[in-house]
């Protein structure tokens, strides 16, 4: 799978469980679109074939329309954004990227509990 980490995903260690399963993986600074605002980064991301939108930003469900879109999102709902915290996060979606709905939004909690999002 193509995966996108967003601006708040940074960390190179947050990249290492996608890479080790053999995903594609960039954040927004390797493709040049740091500062771009959700709605415009969700249609590059959808115009540019990502499979997958990682964000740890909670607000984006409640404004952005993604049903319409060939894209899966998922929201890292942690209490904190540093990498240590968000690691788990991410090992845990790393695995299940498969069965998330394009289209949807996953939401993953500090429990590693994935739920999907809705409006």
């Amino acid at each position: 799978m193509y995966v996108l980490l967003d601006e708040n995903l940074l960390s190179r260690t947050l990249k290492q469980p996608f890479l080790a399963s053999e995903h594609i993986v960039k954040n927004v600074e390797d493709m040049g679109w740091r500062g771009v605002k959700d709605k415009e980064l969700i249609a590059l991301a959808t115009t540019n074939r990502f499979d997958v939108f990682i964000t740890a930003d909670k607000n984006l469900p409640y404004e952005q329309n993604i049903k319409a879109l060939a894209l899966k999102v998922v929201v890292l709902d942690a209490k904190s954004t540093k990498p240590s915290a968000l690691l788990p996060l991410v090992i845990t979606i790393c695995g299940q990227l498969e069965t998330l709905v394009t289209g949807s939004i996953a939401l993953i909690n500090d429990k590693g509990e994935i739920t999907r999002f809705e409006d």
